[in-house]
């Protein structure tokens, strides 16, 4: 294991800065190690040379957007390097119908450059927070506006993406690695980039498609931390936690009951606020990371602030975890683990099933054969 001044000198093309104190994500569950090195590529042709260099000295690499995750994905242990994507912000209309956004660019403030050309990104997050391109690939992606457009999935035409090994290839739809991506966090390499499907804001009448030099590129700043939460609904010292439930619509009601009796038996762990449901429309094949069959679904589940500081919740929302795992096989549903609080691989193992847990493991062995890309975080290190 090396140490962070040992990674500092290492990387030293990528202008690396050694950060102490620890660092955490966005429900403050977990933290990093006190001490760490870091790094901000700034292209993709950096991500694959800082990559390949990890995986010459089998240095691990921790990637981060937002930190918008509760698994702790994105945090840096002892003699890991973390690899941040902040400085990949470009915005670029190049081919019809379409805009490509770096990994690291929250994809709300991609979807506010587009509106002002008169389109939009059809898929984005709800709640407060703005995960970044690259995040919402890593976590699986949908939003309000699935009920028409599908699943973050759907609408993605093309990813760059740099492996384990620091290869940098462009995985288009047709690729058979392509619906793995989604739901994969992190574990297969960093998404660079992606081209994303756009739809006009007015269907009537549509804008032409920006073109000449001055509408071509634009470039947003991802912010260093998360984008704190809005204050018309809840103050910003709050922790926020979420659990959700993939599932059929006829199994909805069942799904619907099981996490109202969940709340109820676990009453003093959140301020429980108004329980969702969205209806995910299935119009291509669903990534076997998110939902398990080709058909619509639904995300059904509960959200709240944590009523116990981070540091004594963990074991109660462990215990409610497991119960949603649970409900989640009993009821052929699968939960979106990929953002929710997690705390071993095994729960991995239990969600995805053993076929699927091992069909990406041997997708890893192939992409991160030094399994170095977020260790520890599915698979055991």
């Amino acid at each position: 294991m090396q140490r962070p001044q040992q990674l500092r000198e290492l990387f030293s093309a990528f202008d690396p800065r050694v950060i102490s104190g620890p660092i955490s994500h966005y429900g403050g569950l977990r933290q990093s190690a006190e001490t760490f090195c870091e790094i901000a590529p700034a292209s993709s042709a950096e991500i694959a040379d800082a990559l390949g260099t990890a995986y010459r000295h089998g240095v691990p690499v921790r990637i981060r957007g937002q930190g918008h995750g509760l698994n702790g994905a994105s945090l840096p242990g002892a003699g890991e390097l973390l690899l941040r994507t902040e400085r990949l912000g470009d915005v670029r209309f190049e081919a019809e119908g379409t805009v490509t956004a770096g990994g690291g660019a929250v994809l709300w403030d991609v979807r506010d450059v587009v509106e002002r050309h008169g389109f939009t990104v059809p898929v984005v997050n709800d709640g407060h927070a703005g995960p970044s391109v690259a995040g919402f690939i890593a976590a699986g992606g949908f939003g309000p506006g699935s009920s028409l457009h599908g699943g973050f999935w759907e609408n993605v035409a093309a990813v760059t993406l740099v492996d384990g090994t620091g290869r940098l290839r462009r995985v288009g739809r047709g690729d058979a690695l392509f619906p793995w991506l989604f739901g994969a966090m992190g574990q297969l390499g960093v998404v660079a980039e992606a081209t994303l499907e756009l739809v006009p804001r007015d269907r009537a009448d549509p804008p032409p498609y920006p073109t000449g030099s001055g509408a071509a590129r634009e470039v947003v700043a991802a912010s260093r931390e998360l984008k704190g939460p809005g204050p018309d609904e809840y103050e910003r010292d709050e922790q926020l936690v979420w659990f959700t439930l993939f599932t059929p619509g006829k199994r909805l009601a069942v799904a619907q009951a099981r996490i109202a009796a969940l709340e109820a038996a676990h009453a003093g762990l959140l301020d429980y606020r108004r329980r969702y449901a969205y209806p995910i429309r299935q119009r291509r094949p669903v990534p076997p990371l998110v939902y398990p069959r080709d058909e619509p679904f639904f995300a059904v589940g509960s959200w709240g602030a944590l009523r116990l500081p981070p540091g004594d919740a963990a074991g109660p929302l462990r215990a409610y975890a497991e119960e949603l795992t649970r409900h989640a096989v009993e009821l052929g549903c699968r939960r979106y683990i990929q953002s929710e609080a997690t705390w071993d691989v095994d729960a991995y193992r239990a969600c995805f099933g053993d076929e699927t847990y091992e069909a990406l493991r041997k997708l890893k062995a192939q992409h991160d054969p030094a399994l170095l890309l977020n260790r520890g975080a599915v698979f055991a290190p």
